[in-house]
């Protein structure tokens, strides 16, 4: 309603001139007079009657901006006029200030105004029998009123409505598009934190690999120099070194790729998130930093959905390079099987300390629960009899949400 008064605020003066100009052409031609049987017209000069018809437009050229202040002396200046006897011209300005009462004004005023409406229909007509005692006169009197009033009583109530019903349009359609804003927010936000997790993932993986295996390349060479033996195993792990390179940087470019694939684009299927197919990659890697690795695999990867698929070789591999790192050298047991309607991946290898000289950060055992937990698993990692052992259940569903 605030809007729509500073809108058409200019358009008052215009209605009020308007209404004016048609009150004086009807005083002019003497066509003015209301129900004169009712009782005689005082004789009061054409010039008295248009200059309150002015009194009465200048007031009604703030309807919009003042609707209660101005219907409020609108009124005084009409009971004026009705004591002089009632006049057409007065009566039209009236009725347009009724409307702009209830349309512009508050809810409060509207109820006002409706009730107050309805007392003067019933008063005038009670005023007019006693006065004549003429039961026609007092019911004619009573519809003139009612539609002088009452109609744009009605009519405003109708347009307040829609206008009401158009703000609150408006207003959901603004909620809706804040949420959908912090909708496309959230996305966002966890597209990145999968990003950084698998981001983590592969860069810690095989730079740890490459660490582990620099490292104990360079203790051979020293070794085998203080000897003077050939160095057999240097090449080997130089090996080893270059394979984890390798694979760091195809994985990297891999995510990249499926990144950069485009709504209608295929991406190549070397892009594809890595399964527990590729665990021998993995577990080779493992094997060539001087690491002996026990696995028993009893599940067919064919039969897992892709999800689960791709988290278990997540957390398998994030498992096996914190072993490599905090306990290299020894050896590694993996179990993962298919019980109870969830996947078990379970990994021990003996309590340790780490060797390396590259520093550590706290996101792999963080980033291994979040996965399971994201597909409502969970996931402990934890000491148990001498051995870091990590636990972790994923529940597996059929296509059609029902458990295997």
């Amino acid at each position: 309603m605030t809007r729509s008064r500073s809108v058409g605020k200019w358009n008052d003066p215009l209605i009020a001139f308007g209404l004016f100009a048609i009150g004086a052409l009807l005083y002019l031609v003497s066509l003015y007079q209301m129900w004169t049987d009712v009782g005689a017209v005082a004789d009061v000069p054409v010039g008295v009657r248009i200059g309150m018809l002015a009194l009465l437009c200048a007031i009604d050229s703030f309807r919009r901006v003042r609707p209660a202040t101005a219907l409020a002396a609108g009124a005084v200046i009409v009971a004026v006029d009705a004591a002089l006897g009632p006049t057409l011209p007065m009566w039209l300005v009236l009725s347009d200030l009724t409307y702009a009462a209830v349309l512009y004004g508050t809810a409060r005023l509207g109820r006002v105004v409706c009730s107050l409406t309805a007392v003067t229909v019933a008063a005038l007509a009670a005023l007019v029998y006693l006065s004549t005692q003429d039961v026609r006169a007092a019911a004619g009197a009573g519809v003139v009123t009612a539609l002088f009033f009452g109609t744009p009583v009605w009519w405003a109530l109708v347009i307040r409505r829609q206008v009401e019903l158009t703000e609150a349009e408006r207003e959901r359609s603004r909620v809706h598009e804040a949420l959908a804003t912090l909708d496309r927010e959230a996305a966002v936000a966890h597209e990145r934190a999968t990003m950084a997790r698998d981001l983590h993932d592969v860069i810690a993986s095989h730079l740890s690999a490459i660490a582990i295996h620099s490292e104990a390349a360079l203790s051979t060479a020293t070794l085998s120099a203080e000897r003077g033996e050939p160095d057999d195993g240097l090449r080997e792990m130089i090996g080893a070194i270059r394979s984890s390179s390798l694979a760091g940087l195809s994985e990297m470019r891999s995510m990249i790729e499926l990144l950069q694939a485009g709504d209608g684009e295929t991406p190549d299927p070397r892009s594809s998130p890595p399964r527990l197919t590729e665990l021998p990659v993995v577990l080779d890697a493992a094997r060539a930093a001087g690491s002996t690795v026990d696995v028993a695999i009893d599940v067919d990867a064919a039969d897992l959905p892709s999800v689960v698929d791709h988290t278990a070789y997540r957390i398998t591999q994030e498992a096996l390079t914190n072993a490599l790192k905090h306990a290299p050298g020894a050896p590694i047991s993996m179990l993962i099987s298919l019980q109870h309607n969830a996947l078990q991946i379970e990994i021990r290898n003996p309590v340790g300390r780490a060797t390396s000289s590259v520093p550590t950060r706290t996101h792999g055992l963080a980033n291994m629960r979040h996965r399971a937990e994201l597909l409502g698993g969970s996931l402990d990692a934890l000491p148990v009899d001498g051995e870091w052992t990590v636990c972790a259940q994923l529940p597996v569903h059929t296509p059609n949400g029902t458990d295997r």
